[in-house]
C-alpha cells in the first residue's frame, strides 16, 4: 500500500501542475482576434476615478469606430490606419505603439479595457 501512495502522489502533482498550464494558455489565446468599440468612458481626473461619464455617442460622432486586432505572434493593428503595436503579458496585457507609447489592457470576459489619460482619463471599451 505504501509503494502505491509515492507514484499516485507524484501523478496528482504533475496532474495539477498541466492543469494550471492550460488555464494560462487559455488565457492567453482569449485575447487573439479582433475587438471593435463598444463604450467610451470619460472621466473628470487622469486616474480613471470617479463617476464614469457616457461619452460613446460623442466619440463616435467625431472620431468615429475602431477596431484592434491581436495576433498570435505577439503583433497587433489599432484603427483605421491599422497603426502597428506589439503586446505581452496574460492578463493584464500591455501594448506598445510604433511611438513607443504603452497601454495596458484588461480583458474581463467578452470585453477589453484601456485607458487614456491627458488632464482627463477616457477609458475604451471594445468587445469581440
Amino acid at each position: 500500500m505504501k509503494k502505491l501512495i509515492y507514484p499516485l502522489l507524484t501523478l496528482s502533482i504533475l496532474f495539477t501542475i498541466g492543469c494550471d498550464d492550460d488555464k494560462k494558455e487559455e488565457s492567453v489565446d482569449s485575447i487573439i482576434g479582433t475587438w471593435t468599440l463598444s463604450a467610451v468612458c470619460g472621466f473628470e481626473d487622469e486616474n480613471c476615478s470617479g463617476t464614469c461619464t457616457d461619452v460613446t455617442a460623442m466619440w463616435l460622432e467625431d472620431e468615429g469606430s475602431f477596431s484592434m486586432t491581436f495576433s498570435s505572434d505577439g503583433t497587433g493593428t489599432l484603427g483605421e490606419n491599422q497603426v502597428s503595436f506589439n503586446w505581452s503579458g496574460s492578463g493584464p496585457y500591455t501594448f506598445t505603439t510604433e511611438d513607443e507609447d504603452i497601454y495596458t489592457v484588461n480583458l474581463s470576459e467578452n470585453s477589453i479595457t484601456w485607458n487614456v489619460e491627458f488632464d482627463v482619463c477616457i477609458q475604451f471599451t471594445l468587445t469581440k
